[in-house]
């Protein structure tokens, strides 16, 4: 994303107080933060129970999915990182394509890094390694209405998540035997939901709606169609990439 005032637009807070920041506004603590992740939970916990499932037929330990969980914490690496290991793929193809579906994380930090950077190193240290796609959109939202996040907030939400996340995959990676078809239980559509209901709040939310609606439906028509060109990885960055331009450029018309 360009400079650090291009970004304040992209995420709609005033530049005047790059640390996180409406004055007016209390800081919320770790408690807020664990409150503001209720819909992260709820979508973890299908979608944990679904991974530990898949990745218990595919061969995998308990103890296996538990420490990957813990390490790797990446929802769609995972289940990409079960698929290759079951294939027999090599260990270096795994990382290298690992890295290239978690690449986009890169976006995430540049886009939170001029709201944390008056933090302790330790600090962002832990808030980065906890950074996912879903607590990413969760922050945006609270840091596009203007509020106050410290780093309480922001570890609150991070550990429970990630708590959350290992939790349900060692649950499903347990009950992995006696549930065959994680479709009939709706498991597959979990992902899709939950992004769409964290889509809704942070459109319902914004003052101006019509940027973040359009911005949606182009990123979306640009993964669709790079998917068809690029791997699906690649399809994600671009279609992040030319959404936030389009939705920076739209809110800057608005203003």
């Amino acid at each position: 994303m360009g400079d650090n005032r291009q970004a304040d637009h992209h995420m709609n807070i005033p530049d005047t107080d790059l640390s996180g920041a409406d004055s007016t506004q209390p800081d919320r603590g770790y408690a807020d933060g664990i409150r503001d992740a209720v819909p992260v939970i709820m979508g973890y916990l299908a979608i944990g129970l679904a991974f530990g499932v898949v990745a218990k037929t595919a061969g995998i330990t308990v103890i296996e999915v538990a420490v990957m969980s813990m390490i790797l914490y990446a929802g769609s690496a995972q289940f990409v990182m079960v698929g290759l290991i079951a294939a027999g793929v090599p260990a270096s193809a795994v990382i290298v394509t690992i890295f290239l579906v978690n690449v986009r994380h890169l976006l995430y930090s540049a886009a939170v890094s001029p709201y944390v950077r008056h933090l302790r190193p330790w600090q962002n240290a832990l808030i980065g390694a906890e950074l996912t796609d879903e607590t990413f959109a969760v922050a945006s939202s609270r840091l596009g209405q203007g509020g106050r996040a410290g780093a309480g907030w922001f570890l609150g939400i991070n550990n429970v998540s990630h708590a959350t996340w290992i939790v349900s995959t060692t649950i499903g990676a347990v009950l992995g035997s006696a549930i065959t078809d994680i479709r009939a239980l709706g498991f597959d559509f979990a992902l899709a939901a939950m992004f769409a209901a964290l889509l809704i709040l942070q459109i319902v939310n914004r003052p101006a709606w019509m940027p973040a609606v359009t911005a949606a439906a182009v990123g979306g028509g640009v993964a669709l169609c790079a998917s068809l060109v690029v791997p699906p990885s690649w399809a994600i960055i671009a279609a992040t990439l030319v959404a936030a331009t389009v939705g920076m450029v739209l809110e800057e018309r608005e203003a």
